[in-house]
């Protein structure tokens, strides 16, 4: 039409989901609505008066409503315009299968917002629709109203009828047809490369094994528009076997007799003299290389002990690399979207690799990596190269099982596994032949910062891990969840509860399942998550350093499993990244750690605000006034970037120290930590009562504590605290025979402290603000003394800690929590000390003349009874 000088057009309105779905199920109720609810009419007919040939829209519709094609041909004829109609006729199932295709290639599962059944169901959907829309058009043309052109005779027919209804002649037609040629509006459809490497063996395993094998070709026939190539890669002592033979011949057989499988390919493995190590990597290698080169648009090794469980895997699996190639304006094939494995969730254990990484790397590994790769590893590395470019998604819907290999935890892999060590660190150097070939095409493309967020849990209440879980991800974030779950006992109870299932019928790995498909679909967020489990209780350090072995991130957000994010948390995070992400010298980002400041917040929890326990915690937004850079942050809420530094496990397990540790280690003395007040998380109060409060700091202080050995650069002396102080004095009272003056020490000695500190008003006002509501003077005043006890108690637990560790010379030194950013802080802090340590002296000059002038008293008494032989009561 073009050739012929005529305007066209083609083009098809954007829709709402209910217009979609309308015209899959009831296309003739589509089009009735759509007419009248709207100015439809008045639209078309501008369409058809700005064009000579309209050929997609509406009008493609209008056979499901003749009434309405009538009304559209009379109100043209009312403006002067003659309609045609014509038709293209063919085949019913090619007609399913463009169809089908034109809704992968357009998105339109997702538009019309198809469940799961209806997207399975969808061929049978389409051929419903395309018989009604045969039928309708069959009787327009028994009333003469559309004119129909069989498919198979267009060079024939098609120039001679439309010369009828045109001012074109019969050969003008064919002519332009000439010109144009044939071809289908649809690319031909992309060809799967399924690579299989397995034992094959003698009869009866040989006959089990090809079984399986023409089981599986079955199950990824069900997606009715999937197109593949099979190869198949044999150990040489099986190449003349009579069960390989017998393998290749029914999958020879196959190609001729399956229009769906396009070829078959045999490689014969390289010989393993007394069943050496299974170069499982090296062979994958070969089949793709060898898949590539004989046209497959992607590969994926599978193998004869996999179900698949999803009858649309393909169309799911096109559409991830359609929408790929459409977002990064690069051609079709390029990228590694992932199987979903229901054995081993959240893992990419099996990627489909684009025919792109063929151009980039000439075959599956870079060359320089070939001999690191053995059996392990391979399919997690391949992802991660493309998650710069968010070009490795979970194809959620394209689930399959894996009966035999898989998680460990699950079942015992066929083969002895040799890991593939550092890849998660060496694979960010083999992302640049990637960004250049992305860069061919779309130098303007957009690069992912790629985050994990790490969560050790002990509580495992689904209360925090759901919100977590959920949060939202900017779109130029990369972000997997990672939950190492540190208590088993309590990941069976969470999972028993989930599935309905006993908690003794069930196993670690499968609790694990339970809870990341829960987690990863809460919300409807569809986040990816990993749920890990240490089969013992190891602590907060040791599972956050699991998590960080996990990780391949740039960048690894630590967050409790007792806080409530904000859910704009990642945005605001993501906002500082990508100011900072080019400054080498940046090495994390502090969060807040907000504790709530309700109006009628409880005594034992305003003391513990007033006692300046919780400063760090929000440091993020206080630091703003005191210094640029803090220089840790607790890991409740801290990023950081890539590092080799893990947590110490010496520290304890509940926390207390390890987060001021790995910050202090990380940055070096040289680097930067950026407060991000925004990224808000908020962390209720602990649990229990002021005695458990106590001991939760008292534990906290034994492990913090060591800091003064590590880091003798921040510690200084000062002047003796309550329990250094008390510490000094027992020996010497129990020698003395004196222990009745400790009841009078600790009280007084407390007296002083909460004096010292209330003389200061300045800070007493600060401390005061720190509730953020007014509150009766008396309670200000309660709420500071059960402050100092609480600080007393953890000044007890550090002394504590020096004693386990006989780090005597730590005693009466202090750790300069500022570590130099605030240069009179350990000045300050000695001068405080300085006061409370007189008033204990005061006290003990008190307390001797009191114990002095009781016992003179006493000594008195006796005497006088005794001269009067009067009976003496005891003293």
């Amino acid at each position: 039409a073009t050739i012929l000088g005529l305007k066209v057009h083609r083009e098809f309105p954007d829709l709402t989901e209910e217009h979609h779905r309308d015209i899959l199920h009831d296309p003739e109720k589509a089009v009735t609505q759509h007419f009248t609810n709207t100015d439809a009419m008045e639209h078309l007919l501008g369409i058809i008066k700005e064009n000579d040939l309209v050929c997609d829209g509406w009008f493609a519709l209008l056979a499901h409503a003749p009434d309405w094609l009538h009304k559209l041909e009379k109100e043209a004829k009312q403006n002067g315009i003659h309609l045609k109609f014509v038709a293209s006729v063919r085949d019913t199932n090619a007609t399913v299968q463009s169809e089908l295709q034109h809704w992968v290639r357009h998105g339109l599962e997702a538009k019309a917002g198809l469940s799961h059944k209806e997207r399975e169901n969808l061929p049978q959907s389409l051929k419903i629709r395309t018989d009604k829309h045969v039928e309708s058009v069959q009787a327009l043309q028994e009333q003469g109203k559309v004119t129909l052109l069989p498919l198979e005779k267009a060079d024939r027919v098609w120039p001679k009828e439309l010369a009828k209804i045109s001012p074109f002649s019969e050969k003008q037609w064919a002519t332009a047809f000439k010109k144009v040629g044939k071809q289908n509006a649809n690319p031909s459809l992309p060809i799967e490369g399924i690579l299989l490497t397995m034992r094959v063996g003698s009869s009866p395993q040989s006959d089990t094994v090809i079984r399986s094998v023409e089981r599986l070709l079955d199950e990824l026939e069900q997606d009715s528009l999937c197109r593949y190539m099979v190869v198949v890669a044999i150990d040489a002592d099986e190449e003349s076997s009579d069960g390989t033979q017998d393998l290749v011949q029914r999958l020879q057989s196959r190609v001729n007799s399956h229009d769906q499988m396009h070829s078959f390919h045999l490689i014969i493995n390289e010989d393993r003299p007394n069943r050496q190590v299974l170069p499982l990597c090296n062979i994958w290698e070969r089949m793709a290389v060898k898949a590539w080169e004989e046209g497959a648009d992607w590969v994926v090794l599978l193998g004869d002990d996999i179900r698949i469980q999803c009858p649309y895997h393909y169309r799911a699996i096109y559409r991830s690399f359609l929408e790929v190639s459409e977002r990064l304006k690069v051609p079709f094939g390029f990228g590694s979207p992932w199987w979903n494995d229901t054995t081993f969730p959240g893992f990419p254990t099996f990627p489909c690799i684009g025919k792109a990484h063929f151009e980039i790397f000439g075959g599956l590994v870079p060359r320089h990596r070939q001999g690191v790769f053995i059996n392990q590893d391979l399919d997690p590395y391949l992802q991660c190269l493309y998650l710069k470019f968010k070009a490795a998604p979970l194809v959620s819907e394209a689930k399959l099982s894996n009966d035999t290999g898989g998680n460990v935890g699950a079942s015992q892999a066929r083969y002895q596994r040799i890991e593939a060590t550092g890849w998660r660190d060496f694979f960010w150097d083999d992302i640049d032949p990637i960004r250049q070939y992305v860069h061919r095409f779309n130098s303007n493309a957009a690069e992912a910062l790629v985050l994990d967020v790490i969560v050790p849990s002990y509580r495992v209440r689904l209360d925090y891990l759901e919100p977590i879980c959920s949060l939202a991800i900017p779109d130029y974030l990369c972000v997997q969840f990672i939950i190492i779950i540190d208590n088993v006992d309590k990941l069976l109870q969470v999972a028993g509860s989930l599935s309905e299932t006993n908690n003794n019928e069930l196993s670690i790995h499968e609790a694990e399942r339970i809870l990341e498909a829960h987690l990863s679909t809460g919300n409807n967020n569809n986040n990816r998550v990993r749920v890990r489990c240490n089969r013992i209780n190891l602590g907060a350090s040791a599972s956050r350093n699991r998590g960080l072995d996990e990780s391949a991130a740039e960048f690894f957000l630590n967050l409790d499993d007792d806080l409530v994010p904000n859910p704009d948390l990642l945005e605001h995070y993501g906002q500082e990244l990508l100011k900072s992400v080019s400054d080498p010298t940046v090495v994390g980002f502090i969060g807040l750690v907000r504790f709530p400041r309700d109006p009628a917040l409880p005594l034992k929890h305003a003391a513990v605000l007033m006692s300046y326990l919780t400063f760090m915690f929000e440091i993020a937004e206080r630091g703003e006034d005191m210094y640029e850079h803090p220089a840790w942050g607790v890991t409740a809420n801290i990023l950081f970037r890539r590092t080799a530094v893990r947590f110490d496990e010496a520290y304890a397990k509940t926390g207390g120290g390890e987060d001021v540790d790995f910050s202090l280690r990380v940055a070096g003395g040289e680097g930067k930590l950026i407060p991000v007040p925004g990224a808000c998380v908020v962390h209720p109060f602990w649990e229990g009562s002021v005695l458990d409060l106590g001991s939760h700091f008292f534990n906290w202080a034994v492990g913090d504590g060591g800091l003064l050995s590590r880091f003798p650069e921040y510690r200084y002396w000062s002047f003796p605290n309550l329990s250094e102080t008390l510490l000094a004095l027992l020996p010497m009272t129990m020698l003395a025979g004196c222990p009745e003056k400790v009841i009078l020490w600790i009280p007084s000695f407390v007296l002083v402290d909460v004096v010292v500190d209330c003389s200061n008003r300045d800070e007493y006002r600060h401390r005061c603000s720190l509730l953020k509501h007014e509150r009766h003077p008396l309670f200000y005043f309660l709420a500071h003394i059960l402050a100092n006890i609480y600080v007393i108690v953890l000044e007890c637990g550090r002394l504590w800690g020096h004693l386990k560790r006989l780090n005597l010379r730590c005693v009466c030194h202090r750790f300069d929590w500022h570590c130099s950013k605030l240069p009179n802080a350990p000045y300050n802090f000695r001068k405080g000390e300085a006061l409370k340590f007189a008033g204990f002296c005061i006290v003990l000059v008190l307390v001797e003349v009191f114990m002095a002038g009781n016992l003179s008293r006493n000594w008195k008494a006796f005497t006088y009874r005794r001269g009067s032989n009067e009976t003496c009561p005891a003293i």
